[in-house]
């Protein structure tokens, strides 16, 4: 019996190193995608079919977890996975055997939920960007980038740090004391149909199963225990001398092995269903249908040219992504990639939360997904460069019904320019600008950027515009380059100033572009 119960460990290990290694941010994931759920309800514009797209991990872990407790937790969450390794090194290899006062052990388990609190009103609810560099989930997901972690998660780092030192000494020390999507899953496996059952009038005195609980649960206590704080790692089942402790769902005993390989293959299989479900639904058309009727009357004035625009933008690592979006009577009604160098397993993550946000905001003002926040913002900053291309008063020629995808720039063809400029985006100009500041042509600047490296900037102006603004040349480091290079130049042609935000985590870089189109703009000054 003993023998064939150690067969549950390996197992669960097994699943464990595998999910770490196809998902490893499937956790920050399933935690992003209720927080788009709560934003979504707090706004009043929250479709489950429009949205679903965009939720099938949390859809996947919140159905398994209801139903068979939280097998999520502790056979697929890679963070999870992360704190189990290291107490089984610190306990194997170091023998540290630090034990925590029981009593202290239960007041601590709150601290998740202060956390979860917090998250939902100071960052869910007021929108404060404090998650930005402080999470240690978004640190652990990208940690393979150490440089740029480094940089943009200095804190979260600092904390993922804490946090290993912690698992260490403490058996699964964020999943029990910290971490916020715990919470939500404590909350809702305490209704599903699968408990851990241990009589304890068949019991000794041993306390070995709760001595051997990852969560460090008072089962010598209970008769039972459904959900809570119980992750269905069954290493109480493992430890029991007596064989007392079982698994038991509706009433029934049944093998652990069974049930652990049946609570997979369903996680797996949903997830399978979820995901064709969302792909017919995108390709049905029904969640672009849906979103845009909920945003028909989010504008009153024309604001964009019907048409299809691409832009491009840098996501990770500093590779380009192009989008293509579609407007038809003055609404975004299609977002889509055209091609990608970005890293498939972070993009996917991010492409179809974004795409959806998009569309259904309609706008790029949208938040980045935790753990593909690269990916993210290549996908908003190429969604925004073409969504300028779009705007009535834009230069671009509007694509003819022959050929959507193409657009003209007036910088590479005046005389398309010419005839595509109508009379009521001559007028939109003029109303614009009252005075002249500029002078017609193309100048260059230079500033300073990260270790001093010197930036040159090219701008064009027409019509008293910012039209283009592009890199000459840069002797900045690569990778920080890359990140601010196109956000700032967006924003910079859209706001029709250099007085933008810098790019978190390339602050020198973005600095040195907006010093070197300033000097640019001052020699171009009437």
């Amino acid at each position: 019996m003993v023998k064939n119960i150690k067969k549950i460990q390996i197992f669960r290990h097994m699943v464990q190193l595998i999910m770490f290694v196809l998902s490893p941010g499937l956790f920050i994931l399933a935690f992003s995608e209720l927080k788009s759920i709560y934003t979504m309800i707090i706004k009043g514009n929250f479709n489950f079919i429009t949205a679903f797209p965009s939720l099938i991990e949390f859809t996947t872990a919140i159905i398994i977890t209801i139903l068979l407790g939280r097998f999520f937790c502790g056979w697929v969450c890679a963070f999870g996975t992360y704190n189990d390794f290291l107490y089984l090194l610190s306990k194997k290899v170091f023998k540290i055997n630090f034990k925590v006062n029981e009593q202290v052990d239960k007041i601590l388990k709150y601290v998740k939920y202060v956390v979860l609190l917090l998250l939902v009103v100071v960052v869910w609810t007021m929108g404060s960007k404090v998650l930005d560099m402080t999470s240690p989930w978004d640190a652990f997901a990208q940690i393979t980038n150490f440089p740029q972690v480094l940089s943009d998660y200095t804190i979260g780092v600092v904390l993922l740090l804490l946090i290993t030192i912690g698992a260490l000494f403490v058996e699964r020390f964020f999943c029990r004391y910290l971490c916020p999507l715990g919470a939500v899953f404590n909350i809702f496996s305490r209704i599903g149909i699968l408990k851990i059952k241990k009589p304890t009038d068949k019991c000794g005195k041993c306390r070995i199963c709760s001595n051997n609980c990852s969560m460090g649960l008072s089962l010598y206590k209970s008769q039972s225990v459904r959900g809570g704080d119980c992750i269905n790692c069954f290493k109480c089942i493992e430890a029991c001398p007596r064989s007392n402790t079982k698994v038991n769902v509706l009433g029934e005993n049944v093998n652990p092995e069974l049930a652990s390989s049946v609570a997979i293959a369903a996680m797996v299989g949903l997830y399978a269903v979820n995901n064709l479900g969302a792909s017919t639904l995108t390709n049905s058309g029904l969640a672009i249908a849906s979103t845009t009727s909920t945003t028909s009357t989010t504008s009153t004035s024309q604001k964009y040219k019907d048409g299809t625009y691409t832009g491009t933008g840098t996501g990770f690592h500093g590779a380009t992504t192009e989008m293509s979006v579609t407007v038809k009577d003055n609404k975004i009604t299609k977002v889509e990639t055209v091609s990608s160098g970005d890293t498939p397993d972070f993009y996917a993550r991010a492409e179809s939360t974004i795409t959806s946000e998009i569309i259904s905001n309609q706008s790029t003002t949208v938040d980045t997904v935790s753990g593909a926040t690269y990916s993210s913002e290549g996908i908003i900053n190429a969604t925004q460069e073409a969504l300028k291309k779009a705007e009535v008063g834009s230069s671009v020629t509007t694509p003819t019904t022959t050929d959507t995808n193409k657009t003209t720039d007036s910088s590479t063809d005046a005389s398309t320019t010419t005839n595509s400029t109508d009379d009521t985006s001559t007028a939109t100009a003029n109303i614009e600008t009252s005075s002249s500041t500029y002078k017609d042509g193309t100048y260059t600047g230079t500033g300073s950027g990260f270790h001093g490296g010197t930036t040159e900037m090219s701008v064009t102006i027409k019509d008293n515009k910012i039209t283009k603004v592009e890199t000459v040349s840069n002797g900045d480091t690569p990778d920080f380059y890359a990140r601010a290079e196109s956000t700032i130049i967006s924003e910079i042609v859209s706001t029709q100033s250099t007085t933008v935000d810098t790019v978190s985590g390339a602050t020198y870089s973005s600095e040195g572009i907006m010093s070197a189109t300033q000097e640019a703009l001052s020699k171009a000054k009437a």
